[in-house]
């Protein structure tokens, strides 16, 4: 699926509307020189730049959910990218269960800095945003999470 220009301010827009009233307004532009660079946490401490899976959310996923077959538009202060949520139906079992695709549209935003890594910085919310059928635990067609804080550990 190639990701179209309309298609990233669609997400934008999205995020927008995704965002409490009074919150953060993002602002995605060229990165500016005294910036820093921002990774993703890797679920085990490492950083990571434009990864093409993440198990990163609510303190690492299950290993029911993840988002593969990323694919990166965008690595500034904010990154944009597609890939699918993928969803294990788990029947019979979730042992023996199979993994569904569910298209998505990924936003990582709201940059913190990564203590005891001078010049880095790790994103620290994502929305992603279903741009086709979507499981019925996941209603909303966008939806934005925390990512862990845990990179402090110094790997």
């Amino acid at each position: 699926m190639k990701v179209t220009r309309a298609q990233n301010v669609l997400a934008a827009g999205l995020l927008a509307l995704t965002t409490a009233a009074g919150a953060t307004v993002l602002a995605v532009g060229p990165a500016s020189a005294g910036s820093s660079q921002v990774v993703v946490d890797g679920c085990d401490g490492h950083g990571q730049i434009r990864p093409t899976r993440l198990t990163t959310f609510n303190t690492c996923m299950t290993s029911h959910e993840f988002v593969g077959g990323l694919h990166w538009t965008s690595w500034q202060q904010a990154a944009f990218g597609h890939g699918q949520l993928n969803v294990n139906n788990c029947i019979p079992t979730c042992a023996q269960g199979k993994y569904i695709k569910y298209p998505i549209l990924t936003v990582l935003w709201r940059p913190r800095p990564w203590p005891g890594h001078p010049g880095l910085a790790y994103f620290s919310r994502l929305t992603w945003i279903f741009t086709g059928k979507r499981p019925l635990k996941h209603s909303p067609a966008a939806q934005t999470m925390p990512l862990p804080d845990d990179l402090t550990s110094g790997h």
